[in-house]
């Protein structure tokens, strides 16, 4: 039975809940990072896909090793609901997860990602809980080269399966900003920097895992953009 089945009171119960959960995790952010460094602390992964291990060194790449945590979830993992794949992964809240998804600018003029304040393709990290704004990515991209590229040149929308596929070397449902086959330029929502304790969970280069980091670690090992896009 899915939450959304169970009966009203049931249902407000359940949140109440799992706010209480949340604000608990508030309470010792430091304590929680402290011992979140203490269970990274573990050999090279060994039994799981190329992809995976695709994203162990790239993670180890830009130092980012010691931080991550690997989750190795259930194959009906999405069937579940948001909370319920929060608790899976022992997120702090549902607002703690997170995906990536490579945008295209359709109306760019070349094809290229070299120019990372201009480039056709984004990984764009965002929370489930809060779609990418696209209005203000376009805004936000458009001001790094200081709105002098016009308007008419931007159009984002999310980049076909096959695409993303070979910039990022992660099939849908495990793409992951680390350790992608080029260097596709990252932006993160700004909203995740609001989170306590500062951890967010993503794909982990295959459907059936994840992978949890610390989010300013994050965003110092790898150099991506902080935008508002909400």
């Amino acid at each position: 039975m899915l939450v959304k089945d169970l009966p009203l009171e049931q249902r407000q119960a359940l949140e109440d809940l799992t706010n209480d959960i949340s604000n608990v995790f508030k309470s010792i952010s430091t304590d929680y990072l402290e011992q979140w460094r203490i269970d990274c602390e573990r050999g090279p992964l060994t039994d799981c896909p190329e992809s995976v291990k695709q994203v162990e060194q790239g993670s180890k790449a830009i130092g980012l090793d010691h931080l991550s945590k690997y989750i190795h979830v259930e194959p009906d993992y999405y069937d579940w609901e948001l909370q319920q794949r929060a608790f899976r992964v022992q997120a702090p809240s549902r607002e703690h997860m997170c995906k990536s998804v490579v945008l295209e600018n359709t109306r760019c003029t070349h094809s290229s990602i070299e120019d990372r304040d201009n480039s056709r393709y984004y990984c764009v990290i965002t929370q489930y809980v809060k779609p990418v704004n696209t209005q203000k990515l376009l805004n936000f991209v458009r001001d790094l080269k200081n709105r002098e590229i016009s308007k008419k040149y931007y159009n984002f929308r999310l980049a076909d399966s096959e695409k993303s596929l070979e910039l990022t070397g992660y099939k849908s449902g495990g793409v992951c900003p680390v350790g992608m086959t080029q260097p596709v330029p990252i932006i993160i929502a700004k909203s995740i920097l609001d989170l306590e304790p500062p951890v967010i969970y993503l794909g982990a280069g295959h459907i059936d895992w994840k992978l949890g980091v610390p989010v300013k670690d994050f965003i110092e090992a790898s150099g991506c953009f902080v935008a508002d896009l909400d």
